[in-house]
């Protein structure tokens, strides 16, 4: 049972079927992913209920595609045209006063949208000697850090990122991702 101060919404969609013969189960993993997530984000910002008989909820959109899609709303959010292999559109950010305004508004709080891309996600766990799900564990993981308002553009941001991630990963009994293969051939996350 959950101690969050939420509920969480998730939307997952499929632009590309592919996901499903990848991971069997695909769904209901990447839902565990952000449940466990937004409990270590809970833990970190130390949130609280503010009515023991109501939970606002937090929304998330999952969105499994290709890298053509990922090319483009690269392209056209981000000005990088190529594919990436995780997007994350943060709308609010989680917080205290953002959990307690959607609470009085009796308005779900819009975290945002995390955009993976099948054939780049699929090259880069080849490529690190990854497994595909593990690889997509910490996609999903780094995503929604983004959208709960972490970042990485600082060297102490980027530390404290990394740290919530390799946790996060090992609750779900996962290995740390930056120790299964050489750090300067990794690709930044996005």
């Amino acid at each position: 049972m959950s101690s969050q101060p939420f509920s969480i919404d998730l939307a997952i969609r499929f632009e590309n079927e592919s996901w499903h013969d990848l991971i069997p189960g695909i769904e209901q993993k990447a839902e565990e992913v952000v449940r466990c997530a937004l409990d270590r984000i809970n833990q970190e910002l130390d949130l609280a209920l503010i009515d023991r008989d109501a939970k606002p909820i937090v929304e998330i959109s999952l969105l499994f595609t290709n890298d053509e899609q990922a090319r483009e709303l690269n392209r056209n959010y981000r000005g990088k045209d190529q594919p990436t292999n995780v997007l994350s559109f943060p709308d609010t950010p989680l917080n205290q006063s953002e959990l307690d305004d959607a609470m009085r508004m009796s308005e779900p709080l819009l975290l945002g949208d995390i955009v993976l891309a099948y054939e780049t996600m699929v090259r880069e766990a080849e490529s690190q000697n990854k497994g595909i799900w593990n690889h997509v564990a910490h996609l999903i993981t780094h995503g929604v850090l983004h959208l709960a308002g972490f970042d990485h553009m600082e060297e102490n941001e980027a530390e404290e990122m990394e740290k919530l991630e390799i946790t996060i990963l090992d609750s779900l009994h996962i290995a740390n991702p930056y120790e299964l293969f050489d750090p300067s051939r990794q690709e930044t996350l996005d």
